[in-house]
């Protein structure tokens, strides 16, 4: 259990990256202050997250190991690893949902739990139309019980989506992480509350890097929490 709503959003999203980066092959620890994996790298994902403002002494050491192209994730944007090589990539803004005590699961014919290889083809394509990104998921991630590839499909078709993954616990309740988003913009707020809709007993935590539609999250009762920030090592 963590103790500060930016502490929970930082492990959670150090969760998610390990299970995409240990799918995909790669060797991962959890330090303290930080996670790292190694012997894989992956694009749009980086290779150690910090989980504390002050990650131990082993962090200098874990910045001088990662070969060139590779990112950092400061959860708290209160690192300059320039000295090591990294030039700062973006910044973004955390946001939590504490966990509403009076709602009950929406009923919705439109959301859709991925469960097949088929469907998590057609769900990054969906996602995204690089063809090279579509293989950042691995079909293993299909059997990592913390993590649902969440679709809103209508008329047989992917119209939005997102992942969410558990953990940790925050005052006792287990936080889902929201990753991955991807729907039309002028859409945004009705395609994130039917995605939320299955999640209306548990915080859930999440990230934006575009200050305008933080408004979206706001009225859907997202709160922020604090700031991040992403290093590419160049």
């Amino acid at each position: 259990m963590v103790s500060g709503k930016q502490d929970a959003c930082a492990l959670n999203n150090a969760l998610w990256c390990d299970a995409v980066l240990k799918a995909a092959g790669a060797s991962s620890r959890f330090s303290t202050g930080f996670w790292q994996a190694s012997g894989t790298v992956l694009p749009l994902y980086p290779n150690i997250v910090t989980t504390s403002a002050r990650p131990d002494p082993d962090f200098k050491a874990a910045l001088q190991s990662l070969p060139s192209n590779t990112a950092v994730k400061d959860s708290f944007d209160c690192l300059d690893p320039s000295s090591f090589g990294f030039q700062k990539l973006l910044t973004g803004t955390w946001l939590f949902r504490p966990a509403p005590s009076d709602k009950r699961p929406a009923i919705s014919s439109t959301w859709q739990k991925i469960s097949h290889r088929e469907g998590l083809r057609k769900w990054a394509h969906a996602w995204n139309d690089t063809e090279s990104l579509h293989h950042i998921f691995s079909p293993r991630l299909l059997e990592t019980n913390a993590v649902d590839f969440a679709a809103i499909v209508k008329d047989d078709a992917i119209k939005a989506g997102a992942v969410f993954n558990a953990g940790p616990k925050f005052e006792g309740k287990e936080v889902m992480g929201l990753s991955n988003l991807f729907c039309r913009r002028n859409w945004r707020y009705s395609a994130l509350r039917e995605l939320l809709a299955p999640y209306p007993h548990r915080p859930v935590c999440t990230y934006e890097t575009d200050d305008d539609i933080l408004a979206v999250y706001r009225e859907l009762g997202f709160e922020t929490c604090g700031r991040l920030s992403v290093w590419l090592k160049t």
